[in-house]
Formats: structure tokens, C-alpha cells, sequence
């Protein structure tokens, strides 16, 4: 690299000293945030704790979907991967601060966020899932079918699962109760038909309870678009990134990595619980509960 950035400074110095032609030169070849990488030769990635994005095994070691994403990013650009664990609440802040160099933490495209920070292309989609009783169901294959006056949700009152089962399925009746636990029961137990579920519970709760509730559709509800957040004013990393995602998802391996996490439970053994898992939140200044 220092051979490198001599050769551009001897060209740079063999050229006529106008103005225009030393400005030009040093916005063409000033290092961005690739570069600064490769020189470092390590990847520092924010992380914030969320499973199955971003979690701790048994041995307080980090696995989940965007460690897989980070490490396969880290390799690909031939460095290693460092994590910085963080509170969510100041994750964008510290990367605007030069903490780390992006941020691969299941975060939303937003608006507001694009204020702050350049997003690459998606390289997933994250959403609510329909999650119905198998034997009330039989033949039910699309949204459609639930949308009718003889089916039944059951949702928690006051939640945006509340409010999704009436805007998409407003001819279908609906039980509204104050707990979670209550609304998982019904479905189960029959009385529902069926219930409204983010992607990581609607995973959780039919690898529970196999024999008795399914996915009946692939449709997912109020989707949001994930991506990597890196610093604003980088074009040529950036451009990076979004050739990276496009690969990965044309070749199917982030289709996979996202099969696994999110539609099996073949890691729930590694993962941290208990005390593990306290410790685990604690070393991103977050309490287990969240």
C-alpha cells in the first residue's frame, strides 16, 4: 500500500501544477473506505443484538445471520472481521463517527436513516407472516382465503398485528386479546383460525408446534428492506457493496444463510440462554429482555 500511494504521488508531482489538475488528482485517488480496509487488512463491522440477526453462542462467541453476512464480506474483500458490539440506540451515531466501518445488523432502509448514512441494495426482507391452525385450513393457499367472513384471527390488542389482520383482512372476524400467550393459544387450540406474526416468531412457533400449525402462504405483510449502512460520500464503496449483494443474492447463498436462520431452529442449541444470554446483552449495553 505505501509503495502504492508513492507511485501516485510521484505521478502527481510530474504533473503541471495548475489548479484545476491538483484539485482534480486528489479527489481522484483520495483512499475511501475500501481501501482503508485493505490497507488495515480487517473489517470493522457495528452489531447490534437482535436474534437470529446477531446473538451470542454458549461460549459468548457471535452467530446469526449477519455475522455469516459480515464474515463472508470480510473474506471476500481478504480481511478479517472485527465486531463492535453495540447498543442499538447509538449504532448509526457511532458509525458516522468512524467507530466502525458499516453497519450488517438487520437494519431497515428508512427515510430517515437515509439522512444519515448511504444503504447498499437490500440483501433481505423482513415482514409478517400469516401463521394458521393446519387442521382448520385444509386447502388454504393464498391471502384470499382468509379473507373471509367464516375465518378468524386472533391477535393482541393495540398491536401493528392487530391493525395489519384488519386492514388486509377486513372480511375475516377478529379476537383481540392482552397477551401474546393468549393469542398463540388460540390458534392452537382451534378457537382461531389463525394469527399475524413477525417472520422470527412465525419460525419459532411452528418448529414448536409442527403437528399443529404451518405457514399456509409465502406472502409476507409490511415488509422492510434491510442493508448494509456505511458513511455517506464513498461512490466507489458503496458501488462495492452493491455489486456484492447482487451476487450473493443472484447465486442463492444469501437465500440460504436467510433459510437457515429464519425458517429453521437448527442453531437453537448454540445459542446463549440464561446467564449466557445475560452476559451476552450486556456486552452491547442491552438488558436480556430485549
Amino acid at each position: 500500500m505505501n509503495s502504492f500511494k508513492t507511485a501516485i504521488a510521484l505521478t502527481v508531482l510530474a504533473l503541471p501544477l495548475t489548479p484545476a489538475t491538483a484539485t482534480a488528482h486528489a479527489i481522484w485517488w483520495e483512499p475511501g473506505m475500501i481501501e482503508h480496509v485493505r490497507f488495515r487488512a480487517s473489517l470493522r463491522v457495528g452489531v447490534g443484538m437482535f436474534e437470529p440477526w446477531v446473538m451470542c453462542d454458549r461460549s459468548g462467541e457471535l452467530i446469526g445471520y449477519e455475522i455469516d453476512l459480515a464474515r463472508k464480506l470480510a473474506e471476500d474483500l481478504g480481511v478479517r472481521v472485527e465486531f463492535v458490539r453495540m447498543n442499538w440506540q447509538q449504532i448509526i451515531p457511532a458509525l458516522v463517527e468512524g467507530r466502525f466501518d458499516v453497519i450488517v445488523s438487520g437494519m431497515s432502509i428508512t427515510p430517515a436513516r437515509s439522512l444519515l448514512v448511504n444503504f447498499s441494495e437490500p440483501y433481505s426482507e423482513f415482514g409478517t407472516a400469516v401463521v394458521a391452525n393446519i387442521g382448520l385450513t385444509p386447502g388454504f393457499a393464498s391471502a384470499e382465503d382468509f379473507n373471509r367472513a367464516d375465518v378468524t384471527f386472533a391477535a393482541r390488542r393495540g398491536t401493528t398485528a392487530e391493525a395489519l389482520v384488519k386492514r388486509e383482512f377486513p372480511g375475516a372476524m377478529l379476537l383481540s386479546f392482552d397477551t401474546d400467550a393468549e393469542v398463540v393459544d388460540a390458534v392452537t387450540s382451534g378457537e382461531a383460525h389463525a394469527i399475524a406474526a413477525d417472520q422470527v416468531t412465525a419460525a419459532r412457533l411452528i418448529h414448536e408446534r409442527a403437528n399443529v400449525l404451518h405457514r399456509p402462504f409465502d406472502t409476507l405483510f409490511n415488509q422492510l428492506p434491510q442493508a448494509i449502512a456505511m458513511r455517506r460520500g464513498d461512490g466507489e464503496a458503496l458501488n462495492y457493496l452493491d455489486s456484492w449483494v447482487r451476487h450473493y443474492r443472484v447465486n442463492g447463498w444469501l437465500a440460504e444463510r436467510w433459510r437457515h436462520w429464519f425458517e429453521t431452529r437448527d442453531w437453537e442449541g448454540l445459542a446463549a440462554s440464561g446467564s449466557a444470554q445475560r452476559g451476552c446483552a450486556a456486552s452491547f449495553g442491552e438488558t436480556a429482555s430485549q
